[in-house]
């Protein structure tokens, strides 16, 4: 009797553990030459590498030109995308895609706007330098059943109009494509860090995964490097906030490559999610 109750223990166990989501977000670094011994064709398969060995349910990126998504596409079995190129809203320019794995992850919805006063289609947002975007996918997970909205972006780096605005939009496209009100998780390169207005508008209504982790945060507090190796990032730019999740662990992915250089000049940030 105690050893079958202990056994139905485990599989409830097991169960509740198995739809846990791993979650992951990855400013790759766009493809340039003049970054000699850090461009892409130098890294990529490192890239490859690093992302199939922690094989998140689904992963956002940011700064992913289109051979780049064939070369992330074509090292991962069972990976499809959402997302479109930022300049024409199909395949030129930058990406902020999110890759999921098929095996756990159904696409219900999807979509791509932009970070502007048209988010409707390809556009330069207030004082921007560049245009951004903004893809998300509603996604099923085959496991719980459960449903959820995952949004994936890039903030610009100049404009701090911008910035304030993109975050306010964000908040305005959750209550309008999830009218059902399901658990987000929003990830992306904001280039600002914590202490800053958009950052703290977005902090109002969602859940900084840094801070509210049930274990505490592993691996170094800042996420962009630049690629230099001999000195300890400083700035956390790169985010995941939720909501409707409870965050299990939270950590900063500072792997490096076999050289001892970095994968990518921004580490990964990776979430343990339980709904």
């Amino acid at each position: 009797m105690g050893f079958r109750f202990f056994i139905v223990l485990l599989m409830f166990f097991t169960m509740g553990f198995s739809q846990n989501l791993k979650v992951m977000s990855f400013n790759i670094r766009l493809q340039i030459d003049s970054d000699k011994e850090n461009s892409w064709v130098q890294r990529k398969q490192d890239v490859v590498d690093l992302l199939n060995y922690y094989h998140p349910d689904y992963f956002g990126v940011q700064e992913a030109l289109p051979e780049q998504m064939k070369d992330i596409k074509n090292g991962m079995k069972n990976y499809e995308y959402v997302g479109v190129g930022r300049d024409d809203g199909k395949e030129k320019g930058e990406f902020s895609a999110i890759f999921y794995d098929v095996n756990r992850l159904q696409v219900l919805e999807s979509e791509t706007f932009w970070l502007s006063e048209t988010p409707d289609k390809p556009s330069k947002g207030w004082d921007a330098a560049y245009n951004r975007v903004c893809s998300y996918a509603v996604f099923k997970d085959k496991k719980s059943k459960k449903e959820f909205l995952a949004m994936n972006l890039h903030f610009d780096h100049v404009g701090n109009v911008a910035r304030v605005k993109s975050a306010e939009l964000i908040l305005k496209k959750i209550k309008e494509i999830n009218p059902k009100n399901l658990p987000v998780i929003l990830s992306g390169d904001f280039n600002l860090t914590d202490d800053t207005e958009p950052i703290k508008i977005l902090s109002k209504n969602l859940k900084d995964s840094f801070y509210h982790s049930e274990t505490k945060h592993y691996g170094p507090i800042g996420t962009f490097t630049a690629f230099n190796v001999s000195e300890i990032p400083k700035d956390r730019i790169d985010y995941i906030f939720v909501k409707g999740f409870k965050i299990k662990s939270h950590r900063h992915i500072n792997d490096r490559r076999e050289n001892l250089l970095y994968p990518s000049d921004h580490f990964p940030v990776l979430v343990d999610l339980q709904f």
